[in-house]
């Protein structure tokens, strides 16, 4: 069965439930926002098998995407070497899965960006 991760209406990053549930479980770690949480409850995110970051309130979903971005694909690779028996390749794989939700995030929080810069003073 395979879930998703929306990091915005474009961006959706499909994944094995397994993957899945590890990067939300890391996300609710990294971002105890309770907002963040409570509507993603409220929502249904886990029983629609979708987490849709482009739906989370702020500033909750800056820093779940500044997790995505800048921690998960390490993390997993640590916690994989650690606790799990996959080899080596099949960590390399995953961790190659978990890169493309980075560059995602990272397109996404850009774009963000760009849009808060409008109204921020200039050189």
């Amino acid at each position: 069965m395979s879930r998703d991760i929306s990091v915005s209406a474009e961006y959706i990053w499909p994944s094995s439930t397994g993957l899945h549930d590890w990067v939300v479980e890391r996300l609710r770690e990294r971002v105890p926002d309770p907002a963040v949480w409570a509507y993603a409850d409220r929502a249904g995110f886990e029983v629609l098998h979708d987490f849709r970051v482009h739906d989370l309130p702020e500033p909750g979903r800056h820093a779940v995407l500044a997790v995505l971005a800048e921690e998960i694909p390490q993390a997993y690779g640590a916690w994989a070497r650690e606790r799990s028996s996959l080899s080596e390749g099949q960590i390399m794989g995953l961790v190659h899965d978990l890169e493309i939700l980075a560059m995602m995030a990272v397109e996404v929080r850009r774009e963000l960006d760009e849009g808060d810069g409008d109204e921020g003073g200039g050189a």
